[in-house]
């Protein structure tokens, strides 16, 4: 580096990029200054906004002497190929979620890491959301007593989200896309130890080629259980149980749900459904005409309380942990009471100045590849379990780092 800001490479100007880019180029300490696609238009638009260098390929664009890092941000059957082509011209990296598609490919990204001397992160996961931070914190403290057991559960669309079926398809539907949300969050409670797993997932809609659903039991190497479930089918809507506050602390629209289903019903099936969505695909991408723009969107501005991905519940020996809308209820012997916390800085930023501090301060990073490994193992261990019908033992985990 030959300054204090990171120079940021992004490899994959998709749809994700559409919201992402502008939250990365208002942080002082990052400077996007390349980006590599093969759509020219979102590449001439990139050059212009940021006076950056553009590539037609990650592979181009590792060899500039003007990058740092990369935030590989391609389809997920891409994510440790280009990681490692990153990795291997000394560029850190941060990795959307999952990580990558299979074990094998995580830990050749771990590898590459380590015999480069450079960063490697696994990216955005709710574990970053303060109160889920608190939680752990309140947990290890010991204020309530040993840790019982934790619950997770959220009822969602991301179904009838406008993915291609592709991308549904290459997710293991929410397996693989929003697994990493709950398991990173259950594993940073729970100390990060998993010792096996139980679970039934499968595909509830045939007209997505994804598994829908999922239902979870984990057990932790100090015998405390976790019980995950996730739906995507867009029909109940957990923000119910939670103030109707959605991810990224915004008041959700109660319609949300059944705007999703028939927006999607709307773009018809088979190829016409591909093509309708491709053009509206197309739209939201960076350097289409509404980037970042999601169907069935929220009714008010981000941040209006803290975020919520679903409803978690902790149990310890004497008392349960819940979310408020801004904070933390604590459920003890002396009744309930509210904990509130600052909204600081939401996940992304929290997630980005993490991986800073990480190179510029050589600090430890949490969510580093062997995490990322450790929360694809589980994910993947569904997918076993489920297909295995029987409980999946694993050997990939990592517990919680001492790291603030």
């Amino acid at each position: 580096m030959t300054s204090q800001r990171l120079r940021l490479g992004f490899a994959g100007l998709g749809m994700a990029a559409g919201r992402l880019i502008p939250e990365i180029a208002r942080l002082p300490y990052i400077q996007l200054t390349a980006a590599a696609d093969l759509r020219a238009h979102a590449l001439e638009r990139f050059r212009e906004e940021f006076k950056a260098e553009v590539y037609n390929s990650v592979e181009e664009m590792c060899e500039s002497p003007n990058v740092d890092a990369v935030y590989v941000a391609t389809p997920h059957e891409f994510h440790a190929r280009y990681s490692i082509a990153a990795l291997q011209k000394r560029k850190h990296v941060i990795v959307e979620k999952p990580m990558a598609i299979s074990i094998d490919e995580a830990r050749a990204m771990n590898a590459a890491a380590e015999e480069n001397g450079v960063k490697l992160m696994s990216g955005h996961t709710h574990s970053f959301d303060p109160p889920i931070r608190k939680m752990r914190e309140i947990i290890k403290s010991g204020a309530l007593g040993r840790l019982l057991m934790i619950s997770t559960t959220y009822y969602k669309d991301h179904i009838y989200r406008p993915f291609p079926d592709h991308d549904i398809k290459m997710s293991r539907g929410v397996v693989l896309n929003q697994g990493p949300h709950q398991i990173d969050i259950v594993r940073l409670l729970g100390g990060g130890m998993v010792k096996s797993v139980r679970a039934m997932a499968a595909i509830g809609d045939p007209s997505r080629p994804g598994e829908g659903h999922y239902a979870c039991y984990l057990e932790f190497e100090d015998s405390v259980p976790a019980n995950l479930v996730y739906s995507g089918y867009a029909y109940f809507d957990t923000g119910e149980l939670t103030w109707g506050i959605g991810e990224g602390g915004e008041q959700k629209d109660p319609e949300r749900h059944v705007k999703a289903r028939k927006f999607f019903k709307s773009l018809g099936s088979g190829s016409d459904r591909a093509k309708q969505l491709e053009s509206r695909l197309e739209e939201w991408r960076y350097g289409g005409s509404k980037p970042g723009a999601w169907a069935g969107g929220d009714s008010g501005p981000r941040k209006q309380h803290q975020p919520f991905f679903g409803l978690t519940v902790v149990t310890c020996e004497k008392g349960d942990l819940r979310q408020s809308p801004d904070g933390l209820f604590i459920y003890d012997e002396d009744g309930k009471r509210e904990i509130h916390i600052p909204k600081g800085i939401d996940a992304r930023e929290a997630e980005l100045q993490e991986f800073y501090e990480g190179i510029v301060n050589d600090r430890p990073i949490f969510h580093d590849g062997r995490w990322g490994q450790a929360t694809l193992e589980v994910c993947l261990a569904i997918l076993q379990s489920a297909a295995e019908r029987q409980e999946v033992t694993l050997s990939h985990q990592v517990p919680v780092p001492n790291v603030s």
